[in-house]
């Protein structure tokens, strides 16, 4: 069954979000799908020169609840901010 977060949970998720966004990067809006019960937000370089259909600065993160895709997106920028690829 689908619940709704804390409101100061889901706040704070948003809060480490633009936090760890990096210079230049776009965040999507968080997409519930609900075949597969989970959430999904796409991030993308917006600096980086267009190429057709492919993007090599952009990352797609996926939880099964809100706030959790919007901390797991802000962990990815994160890491992808140290030159590292996220797991």
């Amino acid at each position: 069954m689908f619940t709704v977060p804390p409101m100061d949970d889901l706040e704070n998720a948003w809060a480490e979000l633009h936090e760890a966004t990096l210079p230049g990067w776009q965040i999507g809006r968080p997409a519930f799908n609900e075949r597969k019960g989970e959430w999904s937000l796409y991030a993308w370089d917006a600096t980086e020169r267009p190429k057709i259909g492919h993007r090599s600065r952009e990352w797609t993160a996926i939880h099964p609840t809100q706030s959790g895709v919007l901390r797991a997106m802000a962990r990815c920028l994160r890491e992808i901010g140290e030159g590292r690829v996220p797991r």
